[in-house]
């Protein structure tokens, strides 16, 4: 009978448990840069376009830790994409994240901790966490109910309960305060593009900017299945500092216009390491 596991949270943490400049650039990493890779993202029964800007809740790579809680302002237009936050997380930091997932008895060789499947229309929380070369991909129900007493959240070793309460951990890591260096604009290495036709909105002017990029509007990226309207590409490399800047320009009723004069709408956001691309699921 496994022994029964407490983890006491922080008063913020049990709360939600129980409830155009370039960007900055992120910390180097550091010699000691740690031995966790870990990435916390949601899925659900969705047409990938709906999908597409769903970033991971929590990315660990290379000593930084990166997450989407951002701020956005309460207007419309808002802007077109708004950078994840960046911090730096220490060995020690990585380390406390590696003992919790440890305790609750989610590094034990289980990969399923649905507890019999998520409910239909529900999402399915994916944690993949590469420790010293060693690889755990799980899968669990987020919103799993999970008993709480006071500043305690309770919960049985390799339940689905305990990844439920490790996913409340990762959604608001104010308990790891110490182990965490200032917040700054991610700076990433990756945008992930989604072109589509122009959308009219009667009521508001748009503002238009010049594509950046050789490729034409016509031809960038691939087509998405069952979308013929849409397009879908990553862009890397030189390419990435001139587009980083235009987007960062742009707010949500943006039209680009590239050299033929074709116009589009762009929906973008930024991709964390090793995350697959949204286009056709590869990892680069």
């Amino acid at each position: 009978m496994p022994l029964r596991l407490t983890r006491v949270l922080t008063l913020a943490a049990l709360l939600l448990a129980c409830s155009g400049a370039p960007p900055t650039p992120t910390p180097s990493p550091t010699p000691n840069a740690g031995p966790l890779y870990l990435r916390a993202w949601l899925t659900q029964a969705l047409p990938p376009p709906a999908l597409f800007g769903w970033g991971p809740m929590m990315t660990v790579s290379e000593a930084v830790m990166i997450d989407f809680n951002v701020a956005v302002p309460a207007i419309f237009p808002g802007p077109l994409m708004v950078l994840p936050n960046a911090r730096g997380i220490s060995p020690a930091g990585q380390q406390t994240l590696i003992d919790q997932a440890r305790e609750l008895g989610l590094l034990s060789g289980e990969t399923d901790f649905t507890g019999g499947g998520v409910a239909p229309g529900g999402q399915t929380g994916h944690l993949l966490m590469i420790i010293d070369g060693e690889r755990h991909e799980l899968i669990g129900d987020p919103a799993r109910t999970v008993r709480c007493e006071g500043l305690r959240c309770v919960a049985d070793p390799g339940t689905a309960e305990a990844f439920a309460v490790f996913w409340r951990l990762l959604s608001d890591v104010s308990w790891l305060e110490s182990q965490l260096g200032p917040a700054r604009p991610y700076a990433p290495q990756r945008l992930a593009i989604l072109v589509g036709p122009v959308q009219p909105q009667p009521d508001f002017q748009p503002n238009r900017l010049a594509w950046p990029l050789e490729t034409s509007l016509a031809d960038f990226g691939q087509p998405i299945a069952g979308d013929g309207d849409l397009r879908c590409g990553v862009v890397a490399g030189d390419a990435l500092p001139a587009l980083l800047n235009a987007l960062l320009q742009a707010n949500q009723l943006t039209i680009f216009v590239d050299a033929a004069g074709n116009e589009r709408s762009l929906t973008a956001r930024a991709l964390v390491p090793a995350e697959p691309s949204p286009c056709d699921g590869s990892e680069e």
